[in-house]
């Protein structure tokens, strides 16, 4: 009786590749697990919070529109986006400082206005309101351009303002004489050695414009400055100009020295006095006559040139 032989080979590499099949799928699951338990591991007690992002490039200075925003709800909570915003009623309407890109977390300090329609706001993001706080308040003056640094200024900028106002000195009643041939005396000033005239001085120091809208500039000021400004603009004998200052310069300056009158720039200047003229004891000199006007040179008239020499033809008969 013979018996039938078969090869254990074939069999033994199917085993083998079986083998290599497991481990390679017993590898990848371990790696599988191994990386979602380490990643459960790290976000484990980590806090999220709501908060809108920019759907699409928002332009700084332009409403929010509803599909420009969109809401996130994994956004980690750190020090990094305080003032997140989870209201879209505080966004909607609102005007950014800055541009944003897609994706950014749009917070509180990024606003420039609380108030929808409005393009500033009066408060920077570090400022607070406290009872001791000062009462800031936003009001607008008139400035035209030739006294604005040429219309250059803009909002952000810190100026000085300058009030330029009309002073209006009495005069004492004059002197009634009993005598009626008596020569009147003029009347004179009741402040000795003033006149009415117009008086410029420096009076508010780094202001921040807010706004801009033509010549109406909208300032950053103090109750109590906010009311005089109303004042002189409601009184209508002020005028206002405002210079520039440097974003360094945060120096407040003693002025109470300063102001500037016709009289006072003659002085400090040496500016020389207008004096009458002609005299009035000499006589009135009469204006040079007017020259006449030169004709222009007649024009050239060139040289008469000699008639062209024919040329012989060499054709027969010519």
């Amino acid at each position: 009786m013979e018996m039938e032989y078969k090869d254990p080979s074939r069999k033994g590499r199917w085993i083998v590749l079986l083998g290599v099949v497991l481990a390679v799928v017993a590898g990848a699951s371990a790696f599988f697990l191994i990386n979602n338990a380490q990643q459960q591991a790290g976000t484990t007690g980590l806090k999220t919070v709501e908060g809108y992002v920019a759907a699409t490039p928002i332009l700084a200075r332009k409403p929010i529109l509803a599909e420009d925003i969109e809401l996130r709800k994994d956004i980690p909570l750190d020090n990094t986006n305080a003032g997140v915003i989870n209201d879209p009623k505080l966004l909607i309407g609102r005007l950014l400082a800055v541009d944003v890109t897609q994706g950014q977390l749009l917070t509180q300090n990024l606003l420039a206005s609380g108030t929808a329609g409005l393009g500033f706001a009066i408060l920077r993001p570090e400022e607070t309101i406290a009872p001791e706080s000062e009462a800031w308040r936003a009001v607008s003056i008139t400035v035209p351009d030739d006294r604005a640094v040429g219309g250059v200024l803009g909002a952000g900028m810190s100026v000085d303002v300058f009030i330029t106002a009309t002073v209006t000195v009495p005069e004492e009643p004059p002197v009634i004489s009993n005598d009626p041939e008596a020569t009147p005396a003029p009347a004179r000033s009741a402040l000795d050695g003033f006149e009415s005239g117009r008086s410029t001085k420096i009076t508010y120091q780094g202001m921040r414009i807010l706004a801009r809208a033509g010549t109406f500039y909208i300032l950053k000021a103090p109750l109590v400055v906010a009311e005089e400004i109303s004042h002189m603009q409601a009184d209508g004998s002020a005028q206002f100009s405002m210079a520039l200052r440097p974003d360094q310069d945060l120096r407040i300056l003693d002025v109470s020295v300063l102001g500037a009158t016709t009289n006072r720039i003659i002085e400090r200047y040496g500016l020389p006095i207008p004096e009458p003229y002609p005299a009035l004891d000499g006589a009135k000199p009469s204006n040079p006559p007017i020259p006449e006007i030169t004709p222009p040179p007649a024009p050239t008239v060139p040289p008469e040139q000699p008639a062209p020499t024919a040329v012989p033809s060499a054709a027969p008969g010519g």
